[in-house]
């Protein structure tokens, strides 16, 4: 008997690119995190900085895409049948990419009586996503009972 709802597993290529892409798109609110942490932004014009970051950011997603399509096909063969330390390094990444778009809406002169209610809304909608891939790529269920 074969069952409807057989799941399917992923070869480290989806994998890859699913964190590949994850960290192009948290690399510049990271690294805004560490910038208002040592407060940088007192020494350097923060609108530049961010412009700096953002074209550095779209020459790694470049060159990285590049390399992961040039490796495709050896890490098409390559599959396990769950991705845990990669789901913890996504939740990582969405933890401070939390902080980094707060960050953000600081820099870009936001009001500071605002941010709870931006951090709600970021937060379930980061929240959402990080148990909806947790469920179909990385087959990590942390939510339903066994």
């Amino acid at each position: 008997m074969i069952k409807k709802d057989k799941p399917k597993i992923y070869s480290q290529f989806e994998i890859n690119v699913l964190i590949f892409y994850s960290t192009v798109i948290f690399f510049m609110p990271i690294i805004l995190v560490f910038t208002y942490l040592f407060e940088i932004d007192k020494s350097l014009n923060i609108n530049t900085f961010m412009l700096w970051i953002l074209s550095a950011n779209l020459l790694l997603m470049f060159v990285g895409t590049v390399l992961i399509v040039a490796n495709k096909d050896k890490m098409k063969r390559k599959v396990k049948a769950a991705y845990r330390g990669e789901f913890f390094y996504v939740i990582f990444l969405f933890a401070f990419g939390l902080l980094g778009f707060i960050v953000i809406y600081d820099y870009m002169g936001g009001s500071r009586a605002y941010v709870a209610n931006i951090l709600i809304v970021i937060f379930s909608a980061l929240l959402y996503l990080l148990i909806y891939l947790g469920r179909r790529y990385f087959k990590f269920d942390y939510m339903r009972k066994k």
